[in-house]
């Protein structure tokens, strides 16, 4: 007699990936939804960390780039880009916000937008520039 293995059964693995899709089509389609609300046409949110000096101190800020799905800038106000920023770090709350991220709403996607030249160019070595 042979015994069955630990290996779930195939028809629930396909459930729960069937369940999982769904569930990333829900929450793709709602960021979507809310940022076209904000301002239409909303389709890539670009977020960059940037650190200023104030009076000695450095403080920390997000720049806040909003495109549409050309890759046009959207002239929304300052309001909506204050929401858009709002909206995407509650929708991703353990990513590394100190590093430049993109939200591309078509896929519901937040990825790493990290600047990349020729490793010829060195720039991986530069030294840092300080003001």
């Amino acid at each position: 007699m042979q015994t069955q293995g630990t290996r779930p059964l195939r028809a629930a693995e396909a459930i729960n990936g069937a369940r999982a899709y769904r569930r990333q089509c829900a929450f793709r389609d709602d960021l979507a939804t809310r940022l076209h609300a904000l301002h239409p046409g909303i389709a890539r949110v670009h977020l960059t960390p940037v650190v200023t000096d104030v009076n000695g101190e450095a403080r920390r800020q997000t720049l806040v780039s909003l495109y549409d799905s050309v890759g046009y800038a959207v002239a929304a106000p300052l309001g909506a880009h204050r929401a858009a920023r709002l909206l995407i770090l509650d929708a991703f709350p353990a990513a590394d916000w100190s590093v430049p991220q993109i939200f591309n709403a078509a896929y519901g996607v937040l990825a790493v937008n990290l600047p990349e030249g020729p490793a010829d160019l060195g720039i991986e070595t530069a030294p840092a520039v300080t003001a």
